[in-house]
């Protein structure tokens, strides 16, 4: 027991207790270990602490520049519709006859159907034939009639029918859809008469429901058919899928239907 106390208080040449020093080369390891350890700790929770910062500084840049664009969008597109509505209300004026604009609600031209409903009805004093135009032409006519919208017949709906002539001559025919809302063709044009390419075809009144003089299309191609007429394909001048806004006009001109 007296050896194990002398011992433990025995020193070396530095005046450090062995007791001391192999205390200490036993600690000193799981000391340094255990800092170790405690600074990638803390090192881990750091990086985690501003991963998630980071991240939700991200989201909501995000979040922000979604909104900037939606923001941006829904400005351009306002822009858009005031500028209609503008085109329209000009075009109101130009035509000399009593109009309405309606909103288009609904456009069933993709499938086939070739019709657009619009938010005008009985109760805004709508009936059945009369014309509907945009600001660069005709786009057809008032079909069937609800209390609070109609259903518009376009003039690319096989069914329909537009009395026409080709500006600046005595050229004359009937535009007839064929259920393609980008062309249809004009019918009943003399094999005898020469139609030039890019000539507007305008209304003429005839069919007693569009007035006269309104822009329906543009030639794009007139061929021979060695018959009587010729085969006359016309671009319409509105853009029958991408309605926003249309003119109703009140008063159907007089002549004889078609």
């Amino acid at each position: 027991m007296n050896l194990l106390l002398i011992s433990f208080q025995m020193r070396d040449g530095m005046g450090v207790l062995y007791l001391e020093r192999t205390v200490n080369m036993i600690t000193i390891p799981f000391v340094t270990a255990s800092l170790k350890v405690s600074r990638f700790a803390k090192d881990t929770i750091d990086t985690y602490i501003a991963n998630v910062h980071a991240t939700k500084e991200n989201d909501e840049l995000n979040n922000r520049v979604f909104q900037l664009r939606t923001e941006l969008l829904l400005k351009e597109n306002l822009e858009q519709d005031n500028r209609r509505l503008r085109d329209l209300l000009g075009l109101k004026y130009s035509v000399g006859l009593s109009s309405r604009a309606a909103r288009v609600i609904g456009n069933t031209s993709f499938s086939g159907a070739n019709l657009i409903i619009i938010d005008r009805g009985e109760r805004d004093g709508i009936v059945p034939d009369m014309a509907v135009i945009c600001e660069t032409g005709i786009v057809g006519r008032v079909w069937k009639v609800f209390p609070g919208n109609s259903h518009v017949q376009l003039i690319s709906d096989p069914a329909s029918a537009v009395a026409v002539t080709l500006a600046g001559t005595r050229t004359y025919g009937i535009l007839s859809g064929t259920g393609d809302t980008k062309t249809a063709e004009i019918r009943y044009i003399s094999e005898n008469e020469t139609v030039h390419l890019e000539s507007r075809a305008i209304s003429t009144g005839a069919d007693g429901i569009f007035p006269p003089g309104l822009p329906v299309g543009t030639v794009i191609s007139a061929k021979p058919t060695g018959e009587l007429f010729l085969d006359v394909q016309v671009r319409f001048a509105a853009p029958l899928t991408g309605l926003t806004y249309v003119l109703v006009l009140d008063q159907p001109v007089e002549g004889v239907r078609p």
